[in-house]
C-alpha cells in the first residue's frame, strides 16, 4: 500500500499534464488524502512544496547553463571532470527518471560545475593570449 507521500507524488506528476476533467478528479482525491490523514497530508504536503523548491532551483541551474553548453562539450565536461557518461550528465540536468527516482545534481556535483567551468574559461584565456 502506497503512503500519502507517494500517493501526493503519483497525483503531483499526474497534474503536470492533466486535462480539465483529468484537473477535477486530482482535486478529489486530494481532499480524500486530506480527510483521512489530516497531519500525515500536511506533512507530505510540505515535503512536496519543498521538492518543488528543488526542482526550482534545477531548472534555474539549466537556465544558466543554456547560454554555454552550445559551445562546452557535454561529454568533456562528464568525463573529465566527473568520469561519467554525457547521459549521466543530461538525466541530471534535465530531470530524467532514473531507476524509479529522479536524477538530480548534489550540491557538491554543482560545485566541480563551477570549477570545471572556471578551469576552461581559464584554459580559453590561456590559449587566446597565445594566438593574440
Amino acid at each position: 500500500m502506497k503512503s500519502i507521500e507517494e500517493k501526493i507524488n503519483d497525483l503531483k506528476i499526474r497534474f503536470r499534464t492533466a486535462s480539465k476533467e483529468e484537473l477535477g478528479k486530482i482535486d478529489i482525491e486530494m481532499e480524500h488524502l486530506a480527510v483521512e490523514n489530516p497531519e500525515a497530508f500536511s506533512k507530505a504536503m510540505l515535503e512536496a512544496a519543498r521538492q518543488t523548491v528543488i526542482n526550482t532551483e534545477e531548472l534555474r541551474i539549466k537556465e544558466k547553463l543554456d547560454k554555454i553548453l552550445p559551445i562546452v562539450s557535454v561529454s568533456y565536461l562528464a568525463k573529465t571532470y566527473f568520469g561519467k557518461t554525457p547521459q549521466w550528465f543530461y538525466q541530471r540536468l534535465n530531470g530524467n527518471i532514473v531507476n524509479g527516482k529522479e536524477a538530480r545534481f548534489t550540491d557538491q556535483e554543482i560545485k566541480v560545475i563551477s570549477k570545471a567551468l572556471n578551469d576552461i574559461g581559464d584554459k580559453l584565456i590561456k590559449s587566446s593570449q597565445l594566438i593574440a
